[in-house]
């Protein structure tokens, strides 16, 4: 979780300032595909629209099966090369396509402006964090995060014999699918690290946005060898080139932002090859504003939050609730200035905001605001389309909804934004918390101790007090629950685009060490030969066994408990009851439990180990000292160690911002209930089912 936390009485430093404007280079606009070094035509083209008015502008390229099979090969044939250049020489390549986007900053911003629907922004310093213009700056620091990667080291084991070093591997060919809300910041935050770790990359925008990805790939094409970085586009109503991307077999991992339904139709698809992947889909973010607020300056922060890009962002405030003596002062305030906000055409040096970028997404929004007006919601203002050309929808502030409601529950990803009233702290939190997703959230108060506090409860991956949607100094994106899988920028990408082995060298006469002693003998207790689950604290027998074999003879030597799906759900609800309490329980006081638990196992460890060499037939071991290492005395050692392990574990707390006005902190929070399967039906009868807490990081 990246938790931006605020200081009484900060300031707010200014915006950083845009790189000078400069003309830059014309942009082709024979829009073309980069496949092994190569531009390529294809051979059907599509409309790309402008969402400002709702027609064509350009042709962009429809790719082919063959187009992507000639992509992935590329990349494929391109990574051992790529991957064993020096990692300094694999980051001048990248800073030389960092400089030739910059120096087209302006002309890739009129072309995303046209494109996405965004206003242009940057032509004056008090619109340089506005639109295509900010995307092209965010995107400058994606790249320089990106510049700053390089891989630990890190060694477990150095004696006289051997080195044990952990090191990090790039991961192979990778596909990168973009969406279309920021296409030029997306394309480089999978693009950029993916690059300087050492892997290929084959590109996939979205068939609404593909132009400005197109153009950035052609215009640094000679900064890498041919293969190295690729990029096709598709009409998906033709040829779903991200599913034969996804799917096809020499892919390595795909990263994908986008949709939670899609995310997940690309999860079982990876599944299918245990494929890598990272997936950053929705989020449904709520922003909590406490009684104690300067009402006047949080509904402007607010406004901002859930509106910037026309509301679709990812991580944007999508449900604000707002503690019931202020509410009516709120609501009043965030009307007015949704009512005087401007919105049209992105090239329009006045407009602060732009239409929907497509018609699909326009559909859908103002289907949220029909259903809202079916489920008796109040508009203070907006709820239609604009009386204009393109895919403009008034900015819409909805009262008289709560939880329930398909615009309180889901991700609207438009202009709309529902307020609501609460009662107390806990009631926001728990409401804010009630959901599938957890992308973002934010705290406002005047007490900015007791707004941290409740910032660091909110169930979110980015969690921002008294702003939304403010500089986190690349601190690592994504979500918990549905909101994504795995994390993308600052120091997190390291382990998002690498693979972690585990690489022990002998050294030249080096002499093995006598293996470790196993602890004393002992006789330990009788174990029960009455096998019972155990659920919620208590020892629970089956309506049902079935027989355990033993291998050495093929017979039954005991009954196991049959579980039914009463029981599975008893145990997973005892784990989810249990979670709140042990997730707030010092590690420490846990370490405590965990190491109670390993001195009764080691006590029992002669018993168990005999009992499992019967259930899964290696030798019992042990009896001497040179049979330590043997079968099942060695498994009950080496148990031993895995729990001395992770009494060790303590996760680190990486601060990437702390100046006067705020500390971004990123820490480790516990998962929640965590099902443990074991890879055969009758293994082991030794460790019976049982509902386990995990505090994973």
């Amino acid at each position: 979780q990246s938790l931006k936390t605020a200081k009484a009485d900060g300031v707010e430093p200014p915006p950083p300032a845009m790189p000078a404007s400069t003309s830059g280079p014309k942009l082709s606009e024979d829009y073309k595909m980069l496949i092994n070094g190569e531009l390529v035509s294809a051979k059907e083209t599509y409309d790309v629209i402008n969402p400002a008015d709702g027609k064509a502008f350009a042709k962009a390229p429809h790719c082919t099966e063959e187009d992507c099979k000639a992509a992935v090969k590329a990349a494929v044939d391109a990574f051992p090369s790529w991957a064993a250049t020096p990692i300094e020489k694999r980051k001048e390549c990248v800073k030389k396509a960092l400089d030739i986007i910059m120096g087209a900053k302006d002309s890739l911003a009129e072309l995303l402006c046209k494109e996405q629907g965004k206003p242009k922004g940057g032509e004056t310093p008090d619109r340089a964090m506005v639109g295509a213009s900010f995307e092209m700056m965010f995107t400058a620091g994606i790249i320089g995060g990106a510049l700053g990667l390089t891989p630990d080291v890190n060694t477990t084991l150095d004696d006289d014999t051997a080195t044990v070093n952990v090191i990090r591997r790039p991961i192979g060919p990778v596909v990168g699918i973009l969406p279309w809300n920021f296409p030029v910041a997306m394309l480089f935050q999978k693009a950029a690290p993916a690059l300087v770790l050492g892997n290929t990359f084959v590109a996939k925008p979205s068939p609404f946005t593909p132009l400005t990805t197109l153009v950035c790939c052609e215009l640094i094409k000679d900064c890498f060898p041919a293969g190295v970085l690729n990029v096709i586009s598709a009409d998906d109503n033709k040829f779903r080139a991200g599913a034969f991307l996804t799917t096809h077999p020499d892919v390595r991992k795909v990263s994908f932002t986008g949709s939670v339904p899609t995310g997940k139709a690309i999860m079982k698809c990876c599944s299918e090859d245990v494929k890598r992947v990272t997936l950053e889909m929705g989020g449904n973010d709520a922003a909590i504003v406490r009684e104690d607020c300067d009402v006047k300056k949080v509904a402007q922060g607010v406004f901002q939050g859930a509106f910037l890009n026309s509301g679709q962002v990812c991580v944007a405030v999508k449900r604000a609730y707002v503690h019931k003596k202020i509410y009516d002062e709120f609501v009043k305030e965030i009307t007015e200035i949704a009512k005087n906000s401007k919105w049209g055409d992105g090239m329009d040096a006045t407009t602060e905001y732009g239409p929907l970028n497509n018609k699909m997404q326009y559909d859908k929004v103002l289907g949220f605001i029909e259903d809202a007006k079916k489920e008796g919601g109040k508009f203070e203002t907006g709820g239609k389309a604009m009386d204009r050309d393109g895919f403009f929808i008034e900015p819409t502030i909805v009262t008289g909804l709560s939880d329930g409601s398909r615009l309180v529950d889901e991700e609207q990803f438009g202009p709309v934004l529902p307020v609501i009233p609460y009662e107390d702290d806990e009631d926001a939190l728990k409401r804010a918390n009630s959901s599938q997703y957890g992308l973002g959230g934010s705290v406002w108060s005047a007490d900015v101790k007791k707004a941290n506090e409740l910032a660091a409860r909110l169930d979110a991956g980015t969690v921002w007090v008294n702003e939304h949607l403010g500089n986190t100094n690349l601190a690592p994106f994504g979500g918990f629950k549905q909101s994504g899988l795995g994390r993308e920028g600052g120091f997190s990408d390291i382990g998002t685009w690498t693979e972690m082995q585990s690489l022990k060298t002998a050294k030249a006469d080096g002499v093995e060490p006598p293996p470790p002693a196993m602890p004393a003998s002992t006789s330990g207790p009788k174990l029960s030969e009455d096998y019972k689950m155990l659920i919620n604290g208590e020892l629970v027998s089956a309506k049902e066994t079935y027989d355990v074999i033993n291998p050495a003879d093929g017979k039954a030597f005991a009954k196991a408990p049959h579980c039914t799906e009463e029981d599975c759900k008893a145990a997973v609800k005892a784990a989810v009851d249990a979670f709140p309490s042990w997730a707030a329980t010092p590690i420490e006081k846990r370490k405590e439990c965990v190491k109670k638990a390993l001195d009764i196992i080691m006590g029992a460890k002669d018993s168990l180990a005999e009992l499992l060499c019967k259930e899964q037939g290696k030798p019992k071991g042990g009896e001497t000292p040179d049979r330590a290492m043997v079968g099942a005395s060695f498994e009950m050692m080496f148990t031993a160690g895995i729990i001395g392990g992770a009494l060790g574990l303590t996760p680190d707390v990486n601060t990437t911002l702390d100046d006067d006005t705020a500390t971004v902190n990123v820490i480790r929070r516990p998962i929640g209930p965590v099902p443990v399967s074991e890879p055969f039906p009758n293994l082991p009868s030794s460790f019976p089912p049982t509902n386990v807490l995990f505090s994973q990081v």
